[in-house]
């Protein structure tokens, strides 16, 4: 019978361990990301990792020890700043990785559409009576604007019932600085618009009824993209 046994002394932890929020991602509009984690050891058989910085988990002593995965998705803290969330792994006698971590600004807020107004709220197909003319501003710098019929009043900027407007008729998105070229050949335009610029359209009842014949209530929604985000306007 044997009588010796092996022992394997391991004192060193885990190394190359990373992450990455989003892939790398400077910014989120959501509180929602997932995290890409990384260790350079060949073998990673009963690893642990622990994370925090995270609404759940804010600093190390609230984080528990899980089973390390390369993926996972956690919920940063709500505000719009610079977050930073922290991983550390352990290997499988317990020896723990330097703390690895990635930052990234979150931006929740959205762009907002103010003092959205008409000069005519019912058209009809004849002359005179056939364009209405709307203005309004946004709250910060966009890079898009799309005007759209909608369903329904709360409708996002992509709901799959929204209706193109056409420009045959003469219908555009105006500013201050002069009319914006529509893409596409509806009311739809991408460009660099400052907060402080006035925006507006023109309207006309004939490009209404080409997509949505019949009389009655059309639900004309204005949508605007933030140039800082890239997030849309609800």
């Amino acid at each position: 019978m044997a009588n010796y046994v092996n022992i394997i002394l391991d004192t060193i932890g885990p190394s190359g361990v990373s992450v990455l929020i989003n892939g790398d991602a400077d910014k989120a509009i959501t509180t929602a990301v997932t995290l890409t984690i990384g260790c350079s050891d060949a073998d990673t058989s009963g690893y642990q990792m622990k994370i925090w910085g995270t609404a759940d988990v804010p600093s190390e002593a609230d984080a528990a020890w899980e089973t390390y995965q390369t993926s996972k998705n956690v919920t940063l803290s709500a505000g719009d700043d610079l977050k930073t969330v922290y991983v550390k792994v352990r290997d499988d006698v317990w020896n723990e990785s330097a703390t690895a971590s990635d930052t990234i600004t979150l931006y929740e807020k959205l762009p907002s559409i103010i003092g959205l107004s008409v000069n005519k709220s019912k058209l009809s197909l004849v002359d005179g009576m056939n364009l209405t003319s709307g203005s309004f501003s946004v709250d910060e710098n966009i890079d898009a604007i799309k005007i759209m019929i909608v369903q329904n009043a709360n409708d996002a900027h992509n709901a799959a019932t929204n209706i193109a407007i056409p420009v045959t008729h003469g219908s555009k998105i105006e500013t201050d600085n002069g009319d914006l070229a529509c893409t596409d050949g509806v009311l739809s335009a991408e460009q660099q618009v400052g907060s402080e610029l006035g925006l507006g359209f023109v309207l006309y009842a004939q490009d209404i009824s080409s997509v949505v014949p019949g009389d009655g209530v059309k639900i004309v929604k204005v949508f605007v993209r933030s140039a800082e985000t890239g997030s849309w306007s609800v």
